[in-house]
């Protein structure tokens, strides 16, 4: 008896595949700017004393930052969000191009099945599963490379906003900083999130998205 082309999983696994991969892409840059914003930067400010018994406490200078909005509107967080679409963008065309030519190749393989011997047909079945397995393993090598490269990139902006909060908060004689995110009203004077943005911004004007070649 004759094998014949049923009607495959293979079209709707790669369509999955490529649709999950753009929601992740997508994804993945939201958390990436947003998942620090969870707690303040730790700074590297002086250690204070333990204070022995009966000894006054240091009455604590405090700083508010909005780490979010430093992640997501720094000039650096929106050059890599932008490289990051684009990148994205081209990744998903060229993924969508492969998945055509495979839907073309089923349906070659669907017309061919009643004239092909058992084993020719086998044989190209063969080389359509491998072609579908080669077109999932793309997506996720892309997918890979950029989710990779888009959190070493956020992560300089992180590091640079860090160093930047320790530098403010030495020059206040800060001695907590807190997140902007966990408080419902902040007095403006506290707020040092404009000033970190525009040093930020002066220190770290652009960072690449160094995305390896495929």
């Amino acid at each position: 008896m004759q094998p014949t082309l049923s009607k495959t999983p293979f079209r709707v696994a790669v369509l999955s595949a490529v649709t999950a991969a753009g929601l992740l892409f997508a994804a993945t840059s939201a958390m990436a700017q947003a998942a620090p914003a969870q707690s303040a930067p730790k700074t590297d400010a002086p250690k204070a004393e333990v204070p022995g018994p009966g000894a006054e406490l240091k009455a604590p200078v405090i700083a508010v930052i909005d780490v979010q909005k430093i992640m997501q509107e720094s000039n650096a967080s929106k050059g890599i969000t932008k490289s990051f679409e684009s990148l994205r963008d081209s990744y998903q065309k060229e993924i969508s191009a492969l998945e055509d030519k495979l839907r073309k190749n089923e349906d070659e393989l669907r017309k061919q099945q009643t004239v092909l011997s058992p084993e020719a047909l086998a044989t190209k079945r063969r080389d359509f599963e491998k072609q579908v397995a080669d077109v999932q393993k793309t997506v996720q090598n892309r997918k890979r490379a950029l989710e990779t490269s888009l959190n070493e990139a956020m992560a300089v902006v992180h590091k640079t906003m860090v160093e930047v909060v320790a530098d403010i908060s030495r020059e206040r004689g800060a001695n907590l900083v807190l997140a902007r995110q966990q408080f419902v009203l902040v007095d403006t004077q506290l707020d040092v999130t404009d000033a970190v943005m525009e040093r930020v911004n002066k220190k770290l004007p652009q960072v690449a998205l160094n995305v390896p070649k495929q």
